[in-house]
């Protein structure tokens, strides 16, 4: 759900493939579910892939097998046939008087005799030409096929053999996850990954190029798909009608993606995850991953932790859920730039050095003096050019302030200066007070309006004013009613993940959604019933959002992240015990082959 920033860690059983990320959730299944459009092809393109596959494209092996192996062999059992036909007693005396030594042969019959065994000697010739041609076309058809690259072994994992093509549908699928996740954004923004250069040549870190990351990752993810598959079918756990669902809403959507391309179903998917892909690995690379999931989806769910062991945890965590209301004001203590004759930079002494961070001093002891007397000093801080920020809602970080807000001993009116050697500054801190997070989850519905809701002329972009005012149209033909509002979700959201439930999202917590949309949500005087329109514009979509507030829930925000950390820790814990269950031994010869 693109909308979704935040959202909490489920067992969905896939290790995302991104750095630091924690295991994979079921909002990351049903975004490693989508079809992509923007995939990485290593050679070049979507149409040097589909010629490629168009090259490697013939009549089956069975109909060649059929039409000409076999006729050829009844050519050669009936040339064997005749050498090995027995004679009759009259030719074997003729045969004999022909050769042996001393009697008295017959020219006519001694040339016909040569005629005869020439004749022989070339249809063996012909005939064992004939079966060596079969053979070499049958062997080069299935070459170019791609059956011989796509069946290799690649990895055994827990004793099975897993192929070329079933670790290319996993390796994809990785990069894609990881492309489309804030860090490959992150990584692709900062150039650090370039989806026009093939992966074996980018380096992901001193050890490994992207390429090997990948297929680490792909790996891993077959190991636990491996383990939790099999552990399912153990326990007896299959493929419901959701799973089911699921897979048939997800081929046809890729199906549907192939057609809108301009592309075959079985050419499409070898683009998207690798030419030794066919749609038949595919698919069941796919129930194999749902399964997985499945099963791991399941145990998460049964995770459960009492009152007392959620304020456990959550009392020997406090810095990571309380929130502090202070004041922060930062002061540089670095000399002003300067520039040669030629106008480059001249290095500060240590004289300048010392005499700008004493003047940042002084300063410093000059606002906090000012506080302590009742005085505004955001005037002081603009005035002297410093970072000023006021905040309810400070949250925890490692720093020299951060601890300083966040020590235990901290009490109302509490001010200092702090000087802070590393960065060449000095903050004054004023602490007003800490409590828990205990923001409520909430209920809501929306319609999302997005430029698919538009009808744009050519050329034209949807605009934030346009897509808005389309969001407030569809507002306004509201009837007043929750019910009536369920409807209009569904009739002109483009949020597939709520636009068939009427466009609710319950018990969410603080955190998941993208801040306008939290932003209305948690708005002062807020009531169930409220509409409202918000936009927002990301990496991830652009849209805006016809609201209507559905009401607030019981659980505080500390309650539910203490509560999602433990059972995410678990989780983690019985993720990986299942997927070192089983151990992976890779082909190189095979893994050479996947990308």
């Amino acid at each position: 759900r693109a909308l979704q920033t935040g959202a909490p860690h489920y067992g969905g059983g896939f290790r995302a493939a991104e750095t630091g990320a924690a295991v994979a959730s079921a909002g990351l299944f049903k975004n490693y579910l989508q079809p992509r459009r923007n995939f990485y092809l290593r050679n070049g393109g979507i149409s040097s892939i589909l010629g490629e596959v168009g090259r490697r494209q013939g009549p089956p092996v069975r109909q060649i097998q059929h039409d000409t192996a076999v006729p050829a062999g009844r050519e050669e059992q009936k040339i064997w046939e005749g050498m090995n036909e027995p004679m009759s007693a009259s030719r074997e005396k003729k045969k004999r008087q022909e050769l042996t030594p001393g009697s008295t042969v017959d020219p006519k019959a001694a040339r016909e005799a040569e005629a005869r065994a020439d004749a022989r000697k070339t249809n063996i010739l012909y005939g064992t030409l004939g079966v060596l041609f079969v053979a070499l076309a049958v062997f080069l058809v299935v070459y170019n096929s791609g059956i011989l690259e796509r069946n290799k072994t690649a990895v055994t994992i827990g004793g099975e053999s897993y192929s070329v093509a079933q670790a290319s549908y996993y390796y994809h699928s990785a990069y894609q996850n990881f492309i489309n996740s804030q860090n490959g954004y992150y990584a692709m923004a900062f150039g650090m990954l370039d989806t026009n250069t093939p992966l074996k040549d980018q380096s992901y870190d001193d050890t490994q190029t992207w390429d090997d990351y990948f297929k680490s990752v792909a790996v891993e993810n077959m190991q636990f798909v491996h383990a939790a598959k099999k552990a399912a079918q153990e326990a007896g756990v299959t493929l419901g009608e959701e799973e089911m669902e699921a897979f048939n809403n997800t081929v046809d959507s890729l199906k549907e993606s192939a057609k809108s391309n301009g592309y075959g179903y079985k050419a499409y998917v070898g683009a998207v995850y690798g030419s030794t892909v066919t749609p038949s690995i595919y698919e069941d690379c796919l129930k194999d991953y749902l399964l997985a999931n499945k099963f791991a989806t399941d145990h998460y769910a049964e995770l459960s932790y009492t009152d007392d062991e959620i304020g456990t945890y959550y009392s020997e965590n406090k810095n990571s859920y309380d929130l502090v209301d202070g004041i922060l004001v930062t002061l540089s203590g670095t000399p002003e730039a300067k520039t040669d004759a030629d106008g480059n930079a001249v290095a500060a002494t240590d004289e300048e050095k010392a005499e700008a961070m004493k003047q940042a001093k002084e300063t410093a002891e000059e606002i906090l003096a000012a506080y302590k007397d009742g005085k505004d000093i955001e005037p002081m801080a603009t005035e002297a050019e410093a970072g000023y920020s006021e905040s309810a809602e400070m949250t925890y970080t490692d720093s020299l302030y951060g601890n300083w807000f966040f020590d235990e001993s901290r009490k109302t009116g509490d001010a200092e200066v702090l000087e802070n050697e590393s960065g060449s500054s000095y903050y004054v801190v004023i602490f007003n007070g800490r409590e828990r997070d205990e923001a409520l989850e909430y209920n809501v519905r929306h319609v999302l309006v997005s430029a698919e809701s538009l009808e744009l002329g050519e050329g034209e972009e949807a605009t934030e004013e346009l897509l808005t005012a389309k969001a407030q149209e569809i507002l306004d033909t509201w009837d007043g009613t929750e019910e009536g509002f369920a409807k209009l979700a569904e009739e002109y959201s483009q949020d597939g993940g709520s636009n068939t439930n009427g466009g609710l999202y319950e018990d969410v917590p603080q955190g998941r959604m993208v801040a306008p949309f939290q932003d209305w949500c948690y708005e002062e005087g807020r009531k169930a019933g409220d509409t409202g329109v918000v936009y927002y514009s990301g990496s991830n979509y652009s849209g805006a959002h016809a609201m209507y507030f559905v009401g607030y829930g019981d659980t505080q925000y500390w309650q539910y992240a203490c509560e999602n950390a433990l059972r995410s820790a678990a989780q983690t814990e019985w993720q990986n015990e299942l997927t070192n269950s089983v151990t992976a031994e890779s082909n190189s010869g095979g893994m050479k082959l996947v990308g």
